[in-house]
Parts: C-alpha cells; sequence; structure tokens
C-alpha cells in the first residue's frame, strides 16, 4: 500500500468515527456584528419560531436555530410540549442582521450558561 492510500485511509476513519466537525455560530461568514451576552428567555412562538426575549426590555431576537449549543438544544428537543415551555439563560449571540428600532433581529447562539427550564400555561 503506498503512502497516499494510507494517509486516504486514515482520514476517513477518522471522519467516520468521529463525525461532521462541530459548527460554530462565531464561524458564520455571514455576521452582522460583533457577538454578544444577553440575559433571556428562550420560547418557541408560533409565526416566529424560537426568540430569545431580553429581560428587562421589550426587544425579541429572532434565533437561527441551523446551529445550537447542544445544552440549548436538549431541552428543544426533549418530549412534550415545546411551545409550553421557556427556557432562561445567559446567551452569548452572533446577530446575523443589523439591529434596528421596532423590528426583530436575528442571531445566532454561540453559548447557553446557567439554563432554568419551566413549563409554561401561555
Amino acid at each position: 500500500m503506498n503512502i497516499l492510500s494510507l494517509t486516504l485511509a486514515v482520514s476517513l476513519l477518522a471522519t467516520s468515527l468521529y463525525g461532521q466537525p462541530v459548527r460554530s455560530c462565531k464561524a458564520k461568514p455571514d455576521l452582522a456584528g460583533q457577538c454578544f451576552r444577553v440575559h433571556g428567555r428562550v420560547r418557541i412562538v408560533n409565526g416566529a419560531g424560537m426568540v430569545i426575549w431580553r429581560i428587562g426590555t421589550d426587544r425579541l431576537l429572532e434565533v437561527d436555530d441551523e446551529v445550537l449549543p447542544d445544552n440549548l438544544s436538549k431541552y428543544l428537543n426533549k418530549p412534550g410540549d415545546v411551545y409550553g415551555r421557556d427556557i432562561f439563560g445567559d446567551f452569548e449571540v452572533c446577530p446575523l442582521t443589523p439591529s434596528k428600532p421596532g423590528e426583530m433581529q436575528t442571531v445566532c447562539v454561540e453559548t447557553a450558561s446557567h439554563l432554568v427550564v419551566k413549563d409554561n400555561t401561555h
């Protein structure tokens, strides 16, 4: 077996063992600014999908859920009514659209910490 075949076999084996590389929100090429931290509540809402309410404001951030931290997505994939679940915490988000008064800004979530999950009755 020549060195090229051996190298190819090892790389294919490594890919199959480790799967797809971890994707990062910060690595998206279309960011509209610097990432920032918010304390807020994640909720799935009819018509808008996933949003983060910035606690203490009337501001909602629309979440692009293509890439989510594992510790956040596990609560969204948990059996039950995701429309009846609130997830409070600290989130590092990266803007995908510019911030404009009166409009929801679209963000992706890089990290989620201090998560508290509560069922609500709407």
